[in-house]
């Protein structure tokens, strides 16, 4: 599985740095948090220091039915991307005009960008895959191989699929689900495949994506669109990549705050502002998980197993009370999710799903070793394995895939 980084705020100079540092395969950039003439310039610099690099603009569509709410933050998407931007009521969005006019300026404008791959914008289905919502997305996908032909270009098209967690689990997996996959793969020749999105309701809620409903039905997505032939990406990913790759997905994306790990809109609502900097943590593959940097430098103390033995380790200095500097969090975080994805890449898919079952099992007596000796903090413990695991387990019958011989 590729990993690319998803881009937001702040973001200085760690994209750059981790192409440099040979653990991006790629990049999503985000118009809310990046002027046009940074982007163009990112975009220019990246392409010519990393010429396989893969180059993706979210033209973060999905926002249009909030644009004109009150206390909406856009950023500069408002401002520098109004050539395809702007605020969309619903009922605009049932005309196949207004539909095919939106996908058409979007995909205009990205073709004016150094990208190498388009994105189609969407809009989110929030409620249910049985809803107007949900019939406006497919009108979406319905008509984007038709605009994207019109344009002449070759470079390959990924239509955008966002769907929020509540839609996901609504429903019987084996009818709801299973007919709305039908359908999207039924309109779908000419796409190379999807960016797909999953939303909770806030980012900062784990538990809103950890969930085995929620795990085994984004697996199963990434699963039958693989088996048609479609590519995935599955933005907003981060520590499900492994598990999403075993199940056929071709790349994983994260960037440097929660809110560039989970997939929500509520990364769009007003701030109340005056928050502190979020303690920086350590992503531990022995855990599956982030850990404070306080919390690692108390377990490195009492000799716990929870480094991950790679190079990045050595910013998080034990001399410095394993603090790193703040741009280089990111780094480690990277590296250790560059590292779970070669954990389970080879073989079959049913090998791959067995070595995902490992890691879990592997984990959970980390987790009783330490659990021994420290007590984690909520942020950092163990809640999500039973997610994981039942989730992984729910996917391999909804999908119906045999076990796997050793």
């Amino acid at each position: 599985m590729k990993l690319y980084a998803q881009h937001g705020a702040q973001a200085g100079e760690k994209v750059i740095k981790g192409f440099q540092a040979g653990l991006l395969d790629g990049v999503i950039f985000s118009p809310r948090d990046i002027s046009l003439d940074q982007l163009k310039s990112s975009l220019q610099e990246i392409k010519k220091d990393h010429p396989k690099a893969d180059l993706f603009f979210d033209p973060q569509y999905y926002t249009a039915l909030l644009a004109n709410s009150d206390g909406v933050r856009l950023g500069n998407l408002s401002e520098d991307y109004s050539f395809y931007f702007s605020g969309r009521r619903r009922l605009e969005l049932t005309k196949e005009s207004n539909v095919k006019e939106d996908i058409q300026r979007t995909l205009k404008f990205q073709a004016s960008l150094p990208v190498t791959h388009f994105l189609a914008p969407n809009i989110l289905i929030s409620h249910s895959l049985d809803s107007r919502e949900t019939a406006i997305a497919i009108d979406f996908l319905s008509s984007t191989a038709g605009c994207y032909k019109k344009l002449g270009d070759r470079r390959p098209l990924f239509a955008t699929l966002a769907i929020s967690r509540d839609a996901l689990m609504g429903g019987s997996p084996g009818e709801s689900l299973t007919e709305f996959v039908d359908e999207i793969t039924g309109i779908q020749a000419d796409v190379k495949g999807f960016y797909l999105l999953v939303a909770a309701k806030s980012t900062e809620s784990r538990a809103e994506i950890f969930h085995q409903d929620v795990i085994a039905r984004w697996l199963y997505l990434n699963h039958t669109l693989s088996l048609n032939g479609y590519q995935v990406v599955n933005g907003y990913s981060d520590l499900l990549m492994p598990f999403l790759s075993a199940a056929g997905g071709a790349a994983g994306a994260a960037g440097w705050w929660s809110n560039l790990r989970i997939f929500s809109l509520n990364r769009f609502e007003a701030s109340p502002g005056g928050g502190r900097q979020p303690t920086q943590r350590y992503l531990s593959i022995p855990l599956l998980n982030r850990i404070s940097f306080t919390e690692l430098d108390a377990l490195r103390r009492l000799e716990m197993d929870v480094l991950n033995g790679l190079p990045r380790d050595s910013l998080y200095d034990p001399k410095n009370g394993s603090e790193p500097q703040r741009n280089e969090e990111v780094l480690q975080s990277w590296e250790a999710l560059k590292k779970l994805n070669e954990l389970v890449s080879v073989g079959s898919q049913e090998e791959k799903l067995r070595r995902c079952e490992e890691l879990i099992t592997r984990t959970i007596n980390n987790y009783q070793v330490t659990g021994q000796y420290h007590q984690f903090e909520q942020k950092s413990n163990d809640e999500h394995l039973p997610a994981l695991e039942e989730g992984l387990r729910s996917f391999k019958k909804l999908a119906e895939i045999e076990p796997a011989t050793k």
